[in-house]
């Protein structure tokens, strides 16, 4: 009976990547083209984290479109990076802004619950902007808050196909315009960035 040849072996070498002596994840290099580094700051690296996964999401859009049979996959990568992009982008306004609104993350700063820290996060818009809460962006804001958060409570649903009791994670049977989702988030995220701006501004100026 022959013997199985091993993995190597089963594949072209002239087709695929394969491991080899001496991979190592992090690799330091002096190539400017190439180079990055973490920031240091948790400030720097909270808006780095939020920014890069808006612009992933919308990377994947792109290659989504490019590459139409991608999009079964990618569709999963695409909503999780927006919604962390969304709940790294809520949590900024209450870290940064909430004290002059007597507001704290508290116990929740590690909740994934997107309406929990959107109802904590709109308190601060509006104590502190300008908005009022009658302001037709922040509605909008609000009802997307509410889709992603009906959509995956946990943030669990687009990194797992089934929950904690093996059941499959019910996700809409309906097909979604992957274009429409890039062009609402990005407007989300100008949103948020508007928002930063405002209540940097107002509470520089606010005798608090």
């Amino acid at each position: 009976m022959a013997r199985a040849k091993t993995f190597s072996e089963l594949l072209n070498p002239d087709a695929f990547l394969w491991p080899k002596k001496g991979d190592r994840l992090l690799r330091s290099t002096g190539d400017w083209n190439k180079q990055v580094s973490f920031s240091p700051d948790a400030f720097d690296r909270h808006m780095h984290i939020w920014s890069g996964y808006m612009r992933a999401g919308a990377a994947l859009v792109e290659e989504a479109e490019r590459e139409s049979v991608d999009r079964h996959f990618l569709v999963y990568p695409i909503l999780f990076n927006y919604r962390h992009g969304l709940e790294l982008a809520i949590k900024w306004v209450i870290g940064q802004y909430g004290r002059y609104a007597d507001v704290s993350l508290g116990p929740d700063g590690v909740d994934h619950d997107l309406w929990k820290l959107w109802k904590l996060c709109r308190r601060v818009i509006t104590a502190v902007g300008s908005e009022g809460e009658e302001d037709e962006a922040l509605h909008s804001i609000e009802q997307i808050v509410k889709d992603f958060h009906d959509l995956d409570k946990t943030a669990t649903a687009f990194r797992y196909s089934i929950n904690k009791d093996g059941a499959t994670i019910k996700l809409p049977d309906t097909a979604i315009d992957l274009s429409n989702v890039r062009r609402v988030m990005e407007s989300v995220d100008n949103f948020f960035a508007g928002v930063d701006g405002q209540l940097d501004a107002n509470s520089s100026a606010a005798d608090w």
